[in-house]
């Protein structure tokens, strides 16, 4: 039953007596001032593997506590971007996920597991698709920007987001219960119970979370409840932790997660008459804000995740020694439907019952994904079925100061071995069209992909005190790394099997210097390195060697360089901190828009050409430029506000790209449309699959820039309760997306957030009401350069079928909720 929108409109009223706002590390700011007396203290990070203030770190980190998470009721792992300017975070309602920052992106469809941005739960490294579920029970996200890998886990060059869960208290037994409904049929509820088993010693923590909601909240035009059902998106998931610290100098953590998921989601369209000003040809007539789809059923997406995380520190004579593991595995399905332009809709074809089925000796992957997820669609749908199974194993040692050595260095020393295994299968059903209304066979090909890679890492970081004021650091760590990787396209290798080893060695050094207390410079400078891609998604049976040069790449490298300050006032009230930085790419690994490419399949028994489109990647140099900064202010004891902006210009400089160039003038085309088969052909050139470009331009389609605000203003309803009023704006400005496509620009706009409730002074519980996208800010985010469209298949060779829509994206509706916390004891 959807809340009653009077209720959600009133709480809009009330809570548009707060002035909008966003803040990097705002901290919980109570009904009282000793409570906002702790946006105005220190934040705690441990982005140098020591805890420290985040005024001390010379380079640029952005906090998010668990009182914001709680605060601007951020349900899952994407919404951080609303808070933390300059990332990007976006995922499919399957398994894929992605990440942008300082103006690089990362696509684990190109990369796998070697991000741009590393990922890490309770200190341990993890794919970034187990951090992109529903959030619950966290204790503090940090985004540190700039190459990694000196001190942690692995290299990355753009950054790092450390995750951590909350930790029982050995003390105090405590219970957090946390309930959010809206108007959109989205329902929350997690809750956390803890437990000291002997008191200062012993304690274990248990936390879950169900999540039910309507994922991107697109619809079927054909939504009936037997072949077309309403997109859902369900999350289930437990977590136990347990706490050890029988003395002062031994301590040790333990934490298990379950996580079960299942979606289905829906591609949004817009009719081409909205696009083109062309009378619509297909009814209906779609808008681009009606949230509606074309497609039958959809993509089917389950996922069931399992993550084991562990450490232990042992403390002796100033020193300590560390050690952190983690094993985590995650079985993954998905059913996609391909028939994405509608060619085969009713009543062009009647609906039949049918039956997954593959060739003898081949894993029947659709029809088994239809039994998990309980969809076998009997209407006539072909999808793309996969099934993974992937497992990562990490374990880090690491030996460091707690004294500083003859009261001048401190020191980080350590080995890192990191094994990833990511084995899959996927079926693809073609449709061969024995006329242009009847289906004569259904090729199915079997694609099995196996691949795993094993990194081994030793790492030293010294950092020298000179003095009060000035500070020296300098990093190394040596890699080595070995993949393997084969794929299997019906029974036969389009491509050798790969196996290979590279070494490499990077470095940070930084100096900083304080003035004072209140200000702070410094400069760094960085290397990083990872592996090259070998993108999924080309099965050609008949690859070139052009072609291929577009899905495996050589290793990137890069060197970063920034400079900053940090500075305090009006008796740390306040704060701002600017950064500005370069950084340079070598064999950058950039995933462009697709493109059509000659596509050779198994077709009845024989290997035929037919026109296909994919996303390649390609290994360019590039540049990004850019500055960041932060400023808080705590105008009054109960009313804090702060601000964030961040801008990042990254540049391809002359790369060679895989392109659509059907004019031949080494150009990529703007808006191409669908081809003949013989036209692309004579367009690629004899013995080619793909046409190449040399391009530069930007390396992601990312906006160059945004900026946050957010303010909170409490005051006293009664002796048993305070209120607040508290808001979030966001502001994202014209953005131009693919320079392929002219049908894409986005004109800039405002995302407005908006809270109000009461709660205890001690914070035992508190109930607000809130309103996202106050205004109903509507726009487009990306549209196809050209109408949906598709290359069928046939007997003798293929025909092209260009529908009445388009493919989008927009921004998500204006939402109203409710939300009740309710704690007891220790939090």
């Amino acid at each position: 039953m959807k809340i009653s929108k009077s209720l959600m409109l009133a709480s809009a009223g009330l809570v548009s007596l707060t002035s909008p706002a966003v803040a990097q590390g705002l901290v919980e700011t109570q009904g009282t001032e000793a409570g906002n007396a702790e946006l105005t203290g220190d934040i705690v990070v441990t982005a140098r593997r020591r805890e420290e203030s985040l005024q001390d770190v010379p380079q640029t980190v952005n906090v998010v506590t668990a009182d914001q998470i709680d605060k601007l009721n951020i349900r899952n792992f994407r919404d951080i971007q609303a808070v933390v300017p300059g990332l990007t975070l976006s995922g499919t309602g399957s398994f894929s996920t992605s990440a942008t920052v300082r103006g690089v992106a990362f696509n684990p469809e190109a990369s796998g597991n070697n991000a741009t941005v590393e990922f890490y739960l309770n200190d341990a490294p993890i794919s970034s698709n187990f951090l992109f579920q529903s959030m619950f029970d966290v204790g503090q996200l940090e985004l540190l920007r700039g190459p990694q890998g000196t001190l942690r886990g692995r290299a990355s060059p753009s950054g790092s987001i450390t995750v951590t869960t909350r930790r029982p208290d050995l003390g105090e037994v405590g219970m957090v219960a946390n309930l959010t409904a809206t108007d959109s049929d989205a329902y929350k509820g997690d809750f956390a119970l803890n437990l000291p088993i002997i008191r200062d010693m012993l304690g274990v923590r248990i936390a879950g979370v169900y999540d039910d909601n309507d994922g991107n909240r697109v619809h079927s035009i054909k939504e009936d409840g037997q072949f077309s059902r309403a997109p859902f998106r369900e999350t289930k998931a437990i977590r136990a932790t347990a706490r050890f610290e029988p003395t002062d100098w031994l301590s040790a953590n333990f934490m298990y997660q379950t996580l079960e998921q299942q979606n289905l989601q829906y591609g949004q369209v817009q009719s081409a008459s909205f696009v083109t000003g062309a009378p619509s040809v297909a009814p209906p007539a779609i808008g681009a804000f009606d949230r509606l789809a074309i497609e039958d059923a959809g993509t089917v997406g389950a996922q069931n995740q399992e993550i084991y995380t562990w450490n232990a520190d042992l403390r002796f004579v100033g020193q300590v020694f560390s050690y952190v593991g983690s094993y985590n595995s995650q079985d993954f399905a998905s059913m996609g439907a391909q028939d994405g332009a509608d060619y085969f809709a009713p009543p062009r074809f009647p609906l039949v019952q049918r039956q997954f089925r593959d060739p003898a000796g081949n894993e029947a992957v659709c029809a088994e994904q239809g039994v998990r997820t309980g969809t076998i669609p009997t209407n006539q749908v072909y999808f793309q079925c996969t099934h993974g199974r992937a497992m990562r194993e990490s374990h880090e040692i690491r030996l460091a100061s707690e004294e500083r050595l003859a009261g001048i260095f401190d020191y980080v020393i350590g080995g890192l071995y990191d094994r990833n295994k990511t084995p899959s299968r996927l079926t693809q059903e073609t449709p061969i069209l024995a006329t242009p209304t009847r289906v004569g066979l259904i090729n199915l090909t079997p694609i099995v992909r196996d691949g795993n890679s094993t990194e081994k890492s030793g790492f030293a970081n010294v950092t020298a005190h000179v003095g009060d004021s000035l500070e020296l650091s300098g990093g190394l760590r040596y890699i080595e790394y070995k993949s393997f990787s084969s794929i299997v396209t019906g029974g036969t290798r389009p491509i050798p099997d790969q196996t290979e080893k590279f070494d490499a060695t990077i470095y940070t050094a930084s100096a900083k210097y304080r003035f004072n207390d209140d200000f702070m410079v410094y400069a760094t400078v960085g290397s990083s390195w990872r592996p090259g891609a070998f993108a999924v998604g080309d099965f050609n049976l008949r690859p070139t060697p052009r072609e291929q040069s577009f899905f495996d790449l050589p290793p990137e490298t890069s060197t970063s360089y920034e400079i900053g300050l940090k500075a305090s006032f009006f008796d740390k009230r306040g704060r701002f901190n600017l950064s500005l930085y370069r950084q340079d790419f070598d064999d950058y690994v950039y995933r462009g828009p697709s493109v059509y490419y000659v596509n050779y399949a198994l077709q009845g028994g024989v290997v035929r050409p037919a026109v296909a489109s994919f996303n390649f990647v390609a290994g360019v140099p590039a540049r990004v430029e850019g500055v960041e900064a932060e400023a808080s202010f705590q105008i009054m004891p109960r009313w804090s506000v702060a601000a964030n902006f961040s801008y990042a210009d990254g540049r391809i400089r002359n790369g060679l790209v895989a392109c659509t160039d059907l004019n031949g003038d080494g150009v990529p085309d703007v808006n191409a449309p669908l081809p003949t088969l013989a036209q692309l052909q004579a367009a690629v050139g004899a013995g080619e699959n793909v046409s190449q470009c040399e391009f530069s331009g930007r390396a992601t389609f990312a906006p160059k820039w945004n900026a946050n605000l957010q303010s909170e203003a409490g005051f006293t309803l009664a002796d048993w309760s305070d209120g607040f009023v508290r808001g979030l704006l966001n502001y994202t400005p014209d953005n131009a997306n693919d320079p392929n496509n002219s049908l894409d620009d986005v004109k800039g706009y405002a995302l407005l957030n908006l809270y109000t409730g009461a709660r205890d002074p001690d914070g035992s519980w508190e109930v607000s009401l809130f309103a996202k996208n106050v205004f109903n800010t509507q726009r487009i985010l990306s549209r196809g350069g050209a109408p949906l469209s598709a290359s069928i298949r046939t007997f003798t060779g293929s025909l092209n079928y260009v529908s009445d829509y388009y493919g989008i994206s927009t921004l998500a509706p204006r939402e109203f909720g409710i939300n009740l916390r309710v704690a007891l004891g220790s939090r």
